[in-house]
């Protein structure tokens, strides 16, 4: 989604750009990737991640702009040159639905600028905003779903990745971008994904393939990881390793570990709850044509959701199917091609895989 003001900052290529690499930006780590075609299917070109240091990025904000470009700069040495489209935090997202009177597609942006300030928390001169028009709104108004962050922020993640010598075409909210990887094209009624990363879990509401509610939490995998290690006494790595095996498995060989990761799971369980009953009580403001308003399906991502057990205990008690996505469900590709990076970890580059379906969604 390119805003005016962000065309000023990333200027649209001079040429027609046939790849471009999706960059994933979290607070603890970067993952890239790209596709690439071969004849009428798409292949996975490159891959790979890195763990950031930490302090360089909190809650999304640059930190340390000369550290982590002298960072960036020695590990993606080998991108130098390449096209990227960037995931913007979504902790630092404004989301809001607004309604306008019937007008043509042409006069949205226009109208959404005279009133921005009065649905962000921004002047209107500090943010950069898109939209997405909400099909299936009234016949005598349009619904928009607006989507802003600060400009500065913005700006920053462009100055580093520039000066690292990445070429920026475009950015996004990585919520929009995760969407777009693991919500099928056909389903076309409301959806919950969860994103449960090593720091910080995601929750997203998606109707009609639209993004329409966000919230993010600081309860993830590395919380699972510390309450095993103080429980068992064991160091970090050695806590991940008995969380892989044992998963979260109510057997009496595996009682310990299943009380010890409870709490965690527990507190994901009830924020889903939450914004569940918050949807639900919002949903008569949901102008969905094509399907239903209240999330009927959950999908899982990010690198903590394949731990055993976890989509199983989920669906009991939340009464709601509850199931791993798959980041490759909108990707076109050779039934006999096998991609070089296994499904389990594919879930934890969704949002990478999301901003590179876009280019070829765009070719």
């Amino acid at each position: 989604m390119i805003g005016d003001k962000l065309k000023k900052i990333i200027p649209p290529p001079a040429y027609l750009k046939m790849s471009a690499i999706g960059f994933d930006i979290s607070d603890r780590s970067i993952k890239y990737v790209e596709l690439a075609k071969k004849g009428d299917f798409f292949e996975l070109a490159r891959f790979g991640r890195t763990v950031l240091p930490e302090g360089l990025l909190q809650s999304g904000e640059i930190k340390n702009a000369p550290e982590l470009k002298k960072f960036l700069k020695s590990v993606f040495k080998d991108l130098s040159g390449s096209s990227i489209i960037i995931s913007l935090p979504e902790e630092r997202a404004f989301v809001e639905l607004v309604s306008l009177p019937k007008i043509s597609e042409e006069d949205i942006r226009g109208a959404l600028e005279l009133q921005i300030d009065e649905h962000i928390p921004l002047p209107a001169e500090e943010a950069i905003f898109d939209y997405e028009i909400v099909h299936g709104s009234g016949g005598d108004h349009v619904d928009v779903e607006v989507v802003a962050f600060p400009k500065k922020l913005v700006e920053s993640y462009v100055e580093i990745v520039r000066d690292i010598g990445l070429m920026p075409i475009a950015a996004e909210m990585e919520a929009e971008a995760l969407s777009r990887s693991v919500i099928p094209l056909d389903f076309t009624d409301t959806a919950m994904i969860v994103d449960f990363g090593r720091t910080r879990s995601s929750f997203i509401i998606v109707s009609s393939g639209v993004v329409r509610f966000t919230s993010t939490v600081k309860v993830a995998g590395e919380a699972l990881d510390e309450a095993l290690a103080k429980s068992f006494s064991v160091g970090l790595f050695e806590a991940e390793r008995i969380k892989k095996e044992k998963g979260f498995v109510r057997t009496k060989e595996n009682q310990e570990v299943f009380n010890t990761l409870l709490p965690v799971v527990s507190a994901i369980c009830d924020e889903i709850s939450r914004y569940l009953g918050y949807w639900k009580n919002h949903a008569e403001h949901v102008h969905n044509s094509s399907g239903k308003s209240e999330v009927g399906q959950i999908f899982l991502s990010g690198g903590d959701v394949n731990l055993i057990g976890l989509s199983e205990y989920l669906t009991y008690k939340l009464k709601l199917p509850v199931k791993l996505a798959n980041p490759w469900a909108n990707i076109s590709y050779s039934k006999n091609y096998v991609p070089e990076i296994s499904y389990k970890e594919s879930l934890s580059y969704a949002t990478a895989l999301g901003l590179a379906i876009r280019v070829i969604q765009h070719d």
